[in-house]
């Protein structure tokens, strides 16, 4: 059984959460998180690419995600990567058409076995702990069955983003389908649709899951990891001022630009931005400025020129 920090982690969200997100999520109260999905063919064939998706020795708690479609493969790949991580984790969730055709990420739930014959092969060959990032079933709710067969296989820890993968992200997660799963022998993890405190509290009290996982919903908001850690033990949490959420913003982009180097390093967090901005006056015409530079002191120059515009305004 895996024992995690608390709670509250940080979902696996490709594109989005590299080091420098993982690091301001830790920062602001997540206890471990999950690299990019990674692909077993790619760990196999060219190191050198994924090499900057590994997380470093000195993080928390993070684990490696890695997907395929080939049992040995998969195997192969996940042994070359076990000293890089806290754990490994399988993905069998993922719904993007180019990964399902391939037989990996969510295809998995249309042959169970297969997924645990590669989960028994990872806990016998491997050290670490082994995950299962999943959804609720292909195109049906299968949880309850999932959960158990990964169990029986020796699996540490399940986490369920409480969609099908035929739905993708469309209509509302279900959190209470985790309910049916009744008794929960290794930690079952909840993820979908947590966009808020509340909405984590709520469904842990629906589905029963021992913690919550949070993806999109840290998207330029790290200060949800603290909150919600705040709400399980009882009390009260703040919100960020507008200084904070300027500070912060500042500092998530200055870790990407020293990241991935400067032009890379804006243009990238291009997509972060509206979760830093959200709500806020002008906001719109702010992002669409954001969008047309590339360099990181006009990035700076725009961002302390954006929120001083509320400190003039006496708005902190």
């Amino acid at each position: 059984m895996l024992s995690l920090p608390c709670k509250v982690g940080l979902a696996p969200l490709a594109g989005y959460t590299n080091s420098p997100f993982r690091e301001v999520s830790y920062e602001h109260g997540a206890c471990f998180a999950y690299s990019e999905m990674i692909s077993a063919e790619s760990v196999l064939f060219t190191f050198r690419s994924v090499a900057k998706m590994l997380p470093s020795l000195d993080e928390p708690f993070t684990g490696i995600q890695i997907y395929g479609s080939d049992e040995k493969q998969v195997l192969k790949a996940s042994m070359k990567l076990q000293g890089y991580g806290k754990f490994l984790d399988i993905n069998a969730g993922c719904p993007v058409k180019k990964v399902v055709r391939k037989g990996a990420g969510g295809a998995l739930l249309k042959d169970i076995l297969k997924l645990e014959r590669v989960v028994r092969a990872l806990k016998k060959n491997l050290g670490i702990p082994i995950t299962v990032k999943t959804r609720l079933g292909w195109d049906k709710d299968e949880s309850k069955t999932i959960y158990y067969r990964l169990v029986n296989a020796g699996v540490d820890m399940v986490a369920i983003h409480a969609r099908t993968v035929k739905q993708a992200f469309k209509g509302k997660a279900d959190w209470k389908a985790l309910s049916r799963i009744g008794e929960k022998p290794v930690p079952l993890f909840l993820s979908g649709d947590i966009f808020s405190p509340k909405d984590a509290i709520r469904a842990l009290e629906m589905s029963g899951a021992s913690g919550i996982l949070v993806a999109r919903g840290a998207i330029g908001n790290p200060w949800i990891f603290h909150q919600i850690r705040a709400l399980i033990d009882g009390n009260v949490y703040s919100k960020p001022s507008l200084e904070e959420r300027m500070k912060v913003m500042m500092s998530h982009l200055g870790k990407n630009v020293e990241f991935l180097g400067e032009k890379r390093g804006v243009v990238e967090f291009r997509k972060i931005v509206p979760g830093y901005t959200k709500s806020l006056p002008n906001a719109r015409e702010f992002r669409a400025a954001f969008m047309k530079i590339d360099d990181y002191e006009s990035a700076i120059k725009l961002i302390l020129n954006f929120f001083g515009h509320f400190q003039r305004s006496d708005s902190f």
